[in-house]
């Protein structure tokens, strides 16, 4: 019998627990970086919802009109004067026209748009709504607008983010792990919105 045919195979050395610790993370990490991205996206936007609007785009244009014979009853060719002069080509439907105000006229348009028609400057202001492409998406997702088959997903993810934190505090061992300088990070982290809560948390 020769000698390579003698030889008995070393037996497989088993993997420690932190290399599938490791390897949980890297993948959750992988499959799961597209919806962070959405939902970071969603989340700076949102945040900021009181200087912005995060789902839509509003533009205005003005024009000046000439003075309205009876500034509580815009006549057809008094509408359509004025559309023309946003080059509009939208017929003229006086159930569409509203005075919320003894010195203000709309008309509505469409749901995306509409005119306000000061009376006393004789100003036209044309309001035009549109979707933020993808923004809007993306808060239709974070904020779960689907429901359905994408609330299971997001507990899923919700679950992802849980396991991504709880795998990444246990990557690193001794001086560096969680009773290390992980550890450190991890406590820092918490304290300052711990803090922010006390400041402005009021019950």
């Amino acid at each position: 019998m020769s000698e390579s045919t003698s030889r008995v195979a070393p037996p497989k050395r088993r993997r420690p627990w932190r290399y599938y610790n490791i390897l949980v993370h890297r993948y959750l990490g992988y499959f799961f970086a597209g919806t962070t991205c959405v939902y970071a996206i969603s989340g700076l936007a949102v945040n900021h919802i009181e200087d912005w609007n995060p789902n839509y785009s509003i533009s205005h244009q003005q024009q000046a009109f000439a003075p309205l014979a009876d500034p509580e009853n815009l006549s057809p060719t008094e509408a359509e004067a004025i559309l023309q002069s946003f080059a509009l080509q939208a017929p003229f439907n006086a159930e569409n026209v509203f005075y919320p105000d003894e010195s203000s006229i709309e008309i509505l348009l469409s749901p995306q748009q509409k005119i306000r028609l000061n009376t006393t400057t004789h100003r036209a202001d044309l309001e035009t709504t549109s979707r933020r492409p993808a923004l809007h998406l993306f808060n239709f997702l974070h904020l779960n607008n689907a429901k359905q088959a994408w609330t299971l997903y997001a507990d899923l993810y919700a679950i992802a983010l849980l396991l991504l934190a709880l795998t990444g505090l246990l990557m690193k061992k001794a001086k560096k792990g969680l009773w290390g300088e992980a550890g450190i990070w991890t406590v820092a982290g918490m304290v300052l919105p711990v803090i922010l809560v006390l400041i402005y948390y009021r019950p």
